[in-house]
């Protein structure tokens, strides 16, 4: 790396963070369709400061997020469709989620010392009702093109009942409903979690409606009495936020859940065994050191030794679009 490089890299967050601030305070939306705003307009129905929302919005138009034609100023037209608070993209929601991210990231140097403060976030997206939302709405966006390469990778074929375990919006369990009739389909996740879900069922297709839904902490409570055993299940992009001590004991409770044969599907930022490639899946690691208290992502071989204990065999591995890995176990 050049020092020019370096030095693209060091101010790579002004950019970040200015678009973070626009969605987290709203400017996106009320600066989209019309005629546009003034600056002053624009801080008055934001509640911001009319200096500092001049100074913020003359900086998305010299981004190209935002354009400014005689002390007006308007959302880009080609971001309109995705920037709007009702856009099924989702992509505003994400953008409020990356901010707290942003939040946690700047205090990183805290996390490198032996007795550093630990992160808020990962409680708060469970608990805290505004930034559960938004981060269910952003896992939407941010994997529902990436779920029929995910269902591609499963072998349906004599599936009788499926789980999607920890399934946020619920895209991959639709996917999997969608491709056969006759498989009985349950989304698994938290109480908080699965009201996002149904908020969002509309967007997800009428075979959203087909899925059955069950509340269940796995990683805190005792499998729910009414919750039947599965020939398959998945869990996707969960293991990454948790260490390997819970990882342990959550496979070790899926195993319980599978009928006698039955599959566990594991998709993740799955890192090579020198964790330094591929580069996303390192980086995501320190996302995960950032945001949560245990989490990192893992290898393939880490994740198979924790089903090994759990009684599972390892049968196959396939890359999803070469930023992700499907591996998948099979109950003796």
């Amino acid at each position: 790396m050049t020092p020019e490089e370096l030095h693209r890299v060091s101010t790579g967050f002004m950019g970040a963070k200015i678009a973070l601030a626009a969605a987290e305070t709203g400017l996106f939306e009320i600066v989209a369709g019309g005629e546009g705003l003034t600056a002053e307009d624009a801080a008055r129905r934001a509640e911001t400061d009319p200096r500092a929302t001049e100074i913020v919005l003359d900086a998305l138009v010299a981004l190209g997020m935002v354009e400014k034609s005689a002390g007006r100023y308007r959302l880009a037209a080609e971001l309109e469709p995705e920037l709007r608070e009702d856009s099924p993209s989702q992509m505003v929601a994400m953008l409020r989620h990356r901010n707290r991210m942003f939040r946690e990231w700047s205090r990183l140097e805290e996390r490198l010392r032996p007795h550093g403060s630990a992160p808020g976030s990962d409680r708060e997206l469970l608990h805290d009702p505004r930034a559960n939302r938004d981060f269910i709405r952003a896992m939407l966006w941010a994997s529902r093109a990436l779920a029929p390469a995910v269902v591609d990778g499963i072998d349906l074929a004599g599936v009788r009942r499926a789980a999607d375990l920890g399934g946020g919006p619920g895209h991959y369990a639709v996917e999997i409903a969608s491709r056969g009739d006759a498989i009985e389909v349950w989304l698994v996740d938290l109480p908080r979690t699965l009201e996002t879900s149904q908020e969002l069922a509309p967007l997800l297709g009428a075979t959203r409606d087909r899925i059955h839904v069950e509340a269940w902490d796995f990683y805190e409570e005792p499998v729910p009495s009414r919750l039947p055993t599965f020939d398959l299940i998945l869990v996707s992009q969960v293991l990454h936020a948790e260490s390997p001590e819970r990882n342990r004991r959550l496979l070790g409770t899926i195993a319980k859940l599978l009928e006698p044969r039955g599959r566990l599907f594991v998709h993740e930022f799955f890192v090579d065994p020198g964790r330094t490639s591929p580069s996303e899946a390192a980086l995501f690691a320190v996302n995960m050191l950032a945001m949560t208290s245990g989490g990192r992502t893992y290898t393939v071989e880490e994740v198979g030794a924790w089903a090994r204990e759990a009684g599972l065999e390892a049968i196959g591995f396939a890359s999803i679009h070469g930023r992700t890995g499907l591996a998948s176990f099979a109950k003796a």
